[in-house]
């Protein structure tokens, strides 16, 4: 496992004796010259791997919802933030205290993001499956100051995702057959199956940007990414994704169009942008609210990474996502 402490990211994580990482990143960092070179550049950078944002999106990054593209900017003080590394007694602690403006009333929200990495054994370790694993845990502790109680209280959530390679397949387990919002984009219904208890998006490599997401109700708690090997394509990955999921939770990310429509959990993201072109996978949890007694939050979530032959990731996938892929 491979972390960027500088912008709280998990940046690499390598089942096996492969070299070969579960996640996207930048196509800048392939050499130190030009990592240099980005990370000194101008503007927000996106190195990949394992973010985590506050959310709701149309609170802290669009400025104008009439004109959510044009405005929509990524503020400094969440990425790449100003983390420092703490002594933890499980696994690396990360720590981002800072302040962000909720957009529509112009207040400065002060807030702390500490994060707990630590290595996450094989939940399939019994089936002596012919597969090279890695894996971790997160767990993610969100506090906001406390304010008056004659203030109007803002909430905001923990927003962590995974960046991903293209092409690939994004399953999502359903209590029962889902419907899908977009947030952005547009997604071809030939690339879209909804069945009673399962989501797939195949997200080919062509395509614009795309975004679709789902409320909490439905949620198992549990989604997957299946892609093949950049270096063989005998070879496929599976990453899965464990996540807490409480429909009386209070989800405070909503749509683009209609910012009272809120109570959604996942999003699957597809992202194509020049040299940017990845699918991202994308999970909310419930909101702290500033007033005290809620004001603190902790997720904990789940990251589980197989590489193998294709008959092998489908067992896993039965077992861990409740379907076989294709």
């Amino acid at each position: 496992m491979l972390i960027l402490p500088e912008y709280g990211r998990v940046l690499g994580l390598y089942p096996g004796d492969s070299d070969e990482n579960v996640f996207w990143t930048n196509p800048a960092l392939a050499t130190a010259e030009s990592a240099n070179a980005y990370f000194h550049g101008d503007g927000w950078r996106n190195p990949g791997g394992d973010r985590t944002w506050l959310a709701p999106e149309i609170e802290l990054f669009i400025g104008d919802l009439a004109r959510p593209g044009e405005t929509y900017a990524v503020p400094a003080t969440l990425d790449p933030g100003q983390w420092r590394v703490e002594g933890g007694t499980r696994g690396l602690q990360l720590k981002n205290e800072s302040v962000v403006q909720l957009k529509r009333s112009g207040r400065d929200i002060p807030f702390a993001i500490t994060k707990q990495v630590r290595m996450a054994a094989n939940p399939l370790c019994d089936l002596k499956l012919d597969l090279s694993y890695a894996g971790y845990e997160v767990t993610t502790m969100l506090e906001l100051d406390e304010e008056r109680a004659d203030s109007l209280p803002a909430r905001l959530s923990v927003w962590n995702l995974i960046q991903l390679p293209r092409p690939g397949h994004m399953i999502v387990p359903t209590y029962r057959r889902a419907v899908p919002q977009t947030v952005f984009g547009e997604v071809p219904p030939a690339d879209l199956a909804l069945a009673d208890h399962a989501l797939v998006w195949n997200m080919p490599d062509a395509g614009g940007n795309a975004k679709l997401s789902l409320k909490a109700d439905v949620l198992t708690g549990r989604a997957g990414y299946l892609y093949r090997s950049c270096q063989d394509a005998d070879i496929w990955n599976l990453a899965v994704r464990n996540f807490a999921v409480n429909p009386s939770g209070d989800y405070v990310d909503a749509l683009w169009d209609d910012p009272a429509d809120t109570g959604y959990a996942f999003q699957a993201c597809a992202v194509n942008e020049g040299d940017e072109t990845f699918n991202e996978l994308e999970y909310h949890a419930p909101a702290a609210v500033t007033v005290p007694g809620q004001n603190r939050v902790c997720d904990q979530s789940q990251l589980w990474a197989f590489r193998g032959g294709f008959a092998n990731i489908a067992t896993v996938a039965e077992h861990l996502l409740g379907t076989r892929p294709f």
